[in-house]
């Protein structure tokens, strides 16, 4: 009889054993998708907000086919110019005020304020449409810091995390 106790002692041991290992085997595969869906709420986030400062600074940009407001001290940053074959979408106000702005943020990003001076010419044989203008900051554009640095300090999460 004592044998048999043993040997029922030992089998239960070993499935204690194997109970536990299952449930630790299990703890930590849930622990891992949750890392994983932790991860990608914050990839989400992330691509989130970079979305709304790439919206924010599209609108912080203005142009006009005028100077600069008179008495607002700025510094040019560069030219913008491009060329494109003669279409319909090609002299289209809006269209060549989106490419400009496009191109400035591209070409000076963080800091580009305007683009000014935004002229059209067609070639003198209608084939092609070239725009040009010049891309400024304004020395003191408290709406852009403003902008940029709007979501600093902000807690996304209720535990701070």
């Amino acid at each position: 009889m004592a044998i048999n106790q043993i040997g029922e002692s030992t089998g239960k041991q070993k499935m204690r054993s194997l109970t536990i290992w299952k449930l630790a085997a299990i703890g930590l595969a849930l622990n891992f998708c949750a890392c994983g869906a932790i991860e990608a709420s914050r990839q989400a986030e992330e691509a989130k907000k970079q979305e709304f400062v790439k919206r924010v600074d599209t609108a912080h940009v203005w142009v006009t086919t005028g100077d600069p407001p008179a008495g607002k001290p700025f510094t040019v940053l560069g030219p913008l110019s491009y060329s494109e074959p003669f279409t319909p979408d090609a002299i289209d106000a809006a269209m060549m005020e989106s490419r400009l702005k496009q191109m400035a943020l591209e070409k000076y990003p963080d800091v580009v304020d305007a683009v000014v001076k935004e002229d059209s010419q067609v070639s003198a044989d209608g084939s092609t449409v070239t725009v040009t203008a010049e891309a400024i900051k304004y020395d003191s554009s408290v709406d852009r810091d403003a902008l940029h640095h709007m979501t600093e300090g902000l807690v996304v999460s209720p535990n701070g995390n």
